[in-house]
């Protein structure tokens, strides 16, 4: 094929991308408005989106009535992707368990399931997911499947497929993407799980959404990557913003020393320290609800803070302080203007005020005025939608 000709394929194809992805931001959408917000003409746009609804991808579907404008003659027609015209696996890796969803494009769940945390041996761990992958699959195997993502821990080189660096050892250095294709004879694609967390929140907010944003991020660690026109501002082998490894001074008993934000703050840190009071003879109503319950988890912690257990209040609100002066130094940075919080920690109305005070304190200048926080409410699947979302972007909207 000779230059000329190759290069108009390849502008169709760019062009195609185009369309599908703003028709995926705005659906409903007209052509007219498509042809508006990416600059090409109406008969380009008109001759792709029959293209994709031939192929059976797009629907026709009403204006809704909120955008229909008062006109004489035959109202628009707006199109959608049809939810089944693709269909992606999502599963996170995470330090408590290793959740699953089957997703079409809606984002609507369709199946899901939950393991225990990934087995310390690699191959031991690679053999469970394909099995989990399998079930969790079933029938749609044959359908409009795009493939699996799968986020995890750690430094993740996506475009090699590689775990660069991982809490657990044995990960470190291997080829999960080839290893796992060879199971289960589908793509496969590998992120950090924050990275694809922040991924799948925006992907999910259809319409307006701000240009600029930090997802902060709090687990066992804290991470806070950065989101710029639907990206995530680092390298494909990066982390996750790593802000849980910045180090904080702190003064204990006269002796200054230094400790990183995870030290401090992560759940684990917060565990040990209710853990100890009890031990001391102290949090009494969480002593009580581990006594019923049978286990300290995070779920016990927030139970006894809206008892007021004034130790367990009082460990949370020091915990909260240092997330503040975290965030707060993430937002005198960069100046995201919005900030989406996500964290199990976070899932009471109580710690969001404490956040938003402990940081909003340390606001430099106009962002105490312009900065927003947005807390995501918890789910435990957000992880896993975000690796399916980030699928569906990279094995359909950008194909």
């Amino acid at each position: 094929m000779n230059k000329k000709g190759s290069s108009l394929l390849e502008t169709r194809r760019l062009n195609r991308v185009s369309i599908k992805d703003t028709i995926y931001k705005m659906e409903p959408v007209t052509r007219t408005d498509i042809a508006r917000e990416i600059g090409l003409t109406l008969p380009t746009i008109t001759t792709s989106v029959n293209e994709m609804l031939e192929e059976g991808l797009l629907e026709e579907v009403p204006l809704p009535e909120n955008r229909l404008v008062s006109s004489v003659g035959r109202k628009p027609a707006a199109v959608r992707f049809k939810p089944e015209a693709a269909l992606a696996v999502g599963i996170e890796l995470g330090p408590y368990a290793t959740r699953a969803v089957l997703m079409n494009m809606n984002g609507d769940v369709l199946r899901s399931s939950e393991e225990v945390s990934g087995d310390e041996n690699y191959q031991i761990m690679v053999e469970k997911l394909a099995r989990q992958i399998r079930s969790l699959v079933g029938e749609s195997h044959s359908l409009n499947l795009l493939g699996v993502g799968i986020g995890l821990p750690g430094f993740i080189d996506c475009d090699k497929g590689i775990v660069r660096s991982n809490p657990r050892k044995d990960w470190t250095g291997r080829k999960l993407t080839d290893d796992l294709e060879k199971l289960i004879r589908m793509p496969v694609k590998i992120d950090n799980n924050v990275r694809l967390r922040a991924i799948g929140y925006t992907m999910s907010c259809r319409g307006y959404k701000p240009d600029t944003f930090a997802y902060f991020y709090i687990s066992k660690g804290v991470a806070c990557p950065l989101i710029v026109r639907d990206e995530v501002l680092s390298g494909h082998t990066s982390g996750a913003g790593e802000i849980g490894h910045t180090m904080i001074c702190v003064d204990s008993q006269g002796v200054s020393r230094q400790r990183s934000l995870d030290e401090l703050v992560g759940e684990k840190t917060i565990l040990k320290r209710c853990q100890m009071k009890m031990e001391q003879g102290g949090a009494e109503i969480l002593s009580e609800i581990v006594r019923c319950e049978g286990e300290l988890g995070m779920k016990q912690v927030l139970e006894a803070q809206l008892q007021k257990d004034e130790d367990v209040c009082s460990i949370l609100q020091e915990i909260i302080e240092y997330l503040g002066i975290a965030l707060a130094n993430v937002v005198n940075l960069i100046n995201p203007g919005f900030v989406v919080v996500d964290g199990y920690i976070m899932k009471n109305d109580v710690n969001q005020r404490l956040l938003r005070q402990a940081a909003g304190s340390k606001f430099y200048g106009l962002n105490e005025e312009e900065v927003s926080l947005v807390f995501r409410p918890f789910h435990h699947f957000y992880g896993a939608k975000g690796a399916a979302y980030f699928i569906i972007r990279r094995l359909f909207l950008e194909k």
